[in-house]
């Protein structure tokens, strides 16, 4: 649904409606496996960083005292 509402704004007047649509689902389909790839890539790379012990207890703490943080702005916000 979302090609059929989104494609016909970029094809040209007098283009051909079915060709210039597949090649913009086509390119739209190798940018995102592109774009995916390369996440994928990322995390895989990030992932022995963010396993090492240390990294993951920084990790946890960080967490904890965001989490803390907003309960506690959660908090004064429901107690004023």
């Amino acid at each position: 649904m979302v090609y059929l509402s989104l494609l016909p704004q970029f094809i040209p007047h007098g283009a051909p409606v079915v060709a210039t649509t597949m090649l913009l689902v086509t390119v739209h389909a190798v940018l995102g496996v592109l774009w995916l790839g390369g996440v994928t890539l990322a995390v895989h790379r990030a992932r022995a960083v963010l396993q090492r012990p240390r990294v993951r207890r920084r990790l946890d703490q960080t967490t904890g005292g965001v989490l803390v943080a907003l309960g506690a702005a959660v908090g004064f916000e429901v107690a004023s």
